[in-house]
């Protein structure tokens, strides 16, 4: 898949928290949308880039942020359903990784970020992920 350009409505159950992260100038976070941190600890979309931290939560709304970058987004932990490139069941319970703001594998590409531990497969593409900093913890 390739990263958001608009709100995504992404299914969700067990929303445990709801945090709110300071975010990277000029950047756009899209409701329903993955987000981690980069290396400087700023809400951006999840992508695999150098340097780019797990991912903290989902987008509870659209926020593009101003060039003077204060501006925040509020981001939700819980069990989201994402699509996924090549899942299967014997992945439940192991972590996957964001290839971008909306879709996880099982595989780490390059510099792809934690994104969370798959909870429940659905198919190949498809799982449920829980998402926050509990599901980093084995």
């Amino acid at each position: 898949m390739a990263a958001l350009s608009a709100k995504r409505v992404t299914k969700s159950r067990g929303i445990t928290r709801k945090t709110r992260y300071l975010m990277k100038a000029s950047t756009t976070c899209y409701a329903g949308g993955m987000v981690c941190l980069d290396s400087n600890g700023l809400a951006i979309p999840a992508a695999a880039a150098s340097g780019n931290k797990a991912v903290v939560g989902v987008a509870a709304a659209t926020v593009t942020s101003a060039s003077s970058g204060s501006y925040y987004v509020e981001a939700l932990e819980g069990e989201f359903n994402f699509a996924a490139d090549t899942l299967e069941q014997e992945d439940v319970g192991a972590m996957v990784y964001a290839d971008d703001d909306q879709t996880i594998d099982e595989t780490q590409a390059s510099n792809a970020p934690v994104a969370g531990r798959l909870i429940e497969y659905v198919s190949a593409s498809e799982g449920w992920v829980r998402i926050g900093p509990d599901a980093l913890v084995a």
